[in-house]
């Protein structure tokens, strides 16, 4: 069964717990979890989405829509700092033109790659952003950054 199946037809009132509230909402249209799930998983800490994923019994690359035919033969050799620096070097871009691409401050991937910060405690969007500015594979990055987060 699809990852979008599974939550196809869930939907949710948000904001408004109580009962006592019902008569204020009751002319607005209830959110679609089906169209939140991408996004709250691209915001959600990588750690606690590839959790999520696993304890709901569907991958996170198909929530995502990545292609994992991609990543299929892919084995993961790197850590997620060397992984990092490959892939900027690989397109030739300086830690800094990395951290103006993916709109961080200067020094923030030289930190990445130093290993001071943990991508796997990042947000999963940091790691789309990443793969984007370096022209690489978003789903090799993940396996990546799943491997490492089963590890720690």
């Amino acid at each position: 069964m699809s990852v979008h199946r599974r939550i196809q037809g869930t939907w949710v009132r948000l904001d408004s717990n109580e009962q006592d509230d019902a008569p204020l909402h009751a002319g607005e249209e209830p959110e679609d979890l089906e169209s939140l799930a991408p996004e709250s998983a691209a915001a959600m800490q990588v750690r606690r989405a590839f959790l999520y994923c696993s304890m709901l019994g569907f991958s996170i690359y198909a929530l995502l829509d990545l292609d994992e035919a991609d990543s299929k033969d892919f084995v993961v050799t790197l850590a997620p700092a060397q992984y990092v620096r490959m892939l900027r070097t690989a397109v030739q871009l300086t830690p800094a033109e990395l951290d103006q691409e993916i709109g961080h401050d200067a020094g923030f991937i030289e930190s990445v790659e130093a290993g001071d910060i943990d991508l796997v405690e990042s947000p999963v969007q940091l790691a789309l952003d990443i793969a984007r500015s370096t022209q690489s594979s978003a789903c090799r990055l993940l396996k990546v950054l799943e491997q490492a987060s089963w590890r720690a």
